[in-house]
């Protein structure tokens, strides 16, 4: 028997199927976005029920605005919007309440408890626009020029947040 290695989709070839009337081809999509996208609205919302639910919201207002979407190659980015917008609002809804939980089963790096417990604290005292930056470029390694998109903000303005965030980090784990 001959094994094959699994490889990413070409999400533009899946939203081109999706387009032409293959609503099953969207499933593809969904079962290869779904963690990174979950473990996103989880890491700023802190909660994995209302991730679960976030994360659901946000497949479904992509599979209704997929003809929208103007450059399949940009699909991660503009799906990671999605998710940010769907988070911000529900966030905005529960007056601001915000938190982060940083599972250990969804952490870039295995750490001991004490430095993830740090890292989690120091990470809920960062403005939400700079843990944002720090939680798509650190733990879903988006490029600066996704974070802008899904933003809404100057690759240079993510870039200070980026740069701005990891210095609070740094002078709070001092």
């Amino acid at each position: 028997m001959k094994l094959i290695a699994w490889q990413p989709l070409d999400d533009k070839k899946v939203i081109e199927r999706v387009l032409k009337g293959d609503t099953e081809a969207f499933n593809l999509l969904v079962r290869q976005w779904e963690k990174p996208i979950y473990n996103f609205i989880l890491r700023l919302s802190g909660d994995r029920d209302e991730a679960m639910d976030l994360c659901q919201d946000s497949f479904m207002k992509a599979y209704r605005e997929l003809n929208t979407l103007k450059d399949g190659e940009r699909f991660s980015a503009w799906l990671y919007r999605i998710a940010h917008n769907t988070c911000f609002s529900k966030m905005r809804k529960n007056q601001g309440k915000t938190w982060v939980e940083l599972d250990p089963e969804t952490a870039p790096h295995r750490m001991p408890v004490e430095n993830r417990l740090a890292v989690e604290k120091a990470l809920r005292d960062l403005p939400e626009d700079q843990r944002e930056v720090v939680i798509l470029k650190v733990y879903h390694g988006l490029k600066f020029e996704e974070i802008a998109s899904v933003q809404g903000a100057p690759v240079s303005t993510v870039k200070s947040r980026l740069y701005m965030g990891f210095e609070k980090l740094r002078s709070i784990l001092e």
